[in-house]
């Protein structure tokens, strides 16, 4: 049996790991919930005042994602105004009503809503004229396409 010396120190007592608080997994999950609620709402009641009456500020945008210009016509109660957007292009829309031209012997493909996810195909391939097609207040990606419409997904 070995002899020990009073004076050797002790190995302390293991100390307990404190593993976070309750109320810190609370904020992580009810803060964000609360900042995206508050900045939603903001959005939506600006939004009402708007000229394009939209549940988000502005009127949108148009996006031309083709490779042939489209002429994008936008309405206000003073005046009616026609751009012409080259390919690869984005313009702000800024009528009450905005409208996108398809020409004679031409597809037109919109994409629009919240997440451009709304597809709509507009074939003038046939018509003798060209036609105008509305745009949402969300705005739109379109491809304009000379002859037939393309298979896009």
């Amino acid at each position: 049996m070995a002899h020990t010396s009073p004076s050797a120190a002790l190995a302390p007592e293991p100390q307990r790991v404190r593993r976070g608080r309750r109320g810190s997994t609370l904020a992580v999950f009810v803060l964000p919930l609360l900042a995206v609620t508050g900045v939603l709402t903001v959005a939506w009641t600006t939004g009402l005042g708007d000229p394009c009456g939209g549940p988000v500020p502005g009127c949108g945008s148009l996006r031309n994602a083709g490779d042939t210009p489209v002429t994008v016509r936008a309405v206000t109660d003073q005046s009616d105004t026609e751009m012409v957007v080259a390919a690869g292009e984005r313009v702000l829309l800024g009528g009450t009503v905005n409208e996108v031209r398809v020409e004679a012997g031409h597809c037109l493909i919109v994409e629009g809503g919240p997440f451009w996810d709304a597809r709509t195909v507009i074939d003038q391939t046939v018509s003798a004229s060209g036609s105008w097609h509305p745009i949402d207040d969300w705005g739109a990606r379109v491809y304009a396409v000379p002859g037939d419409c393309p298979d896009r997904r």
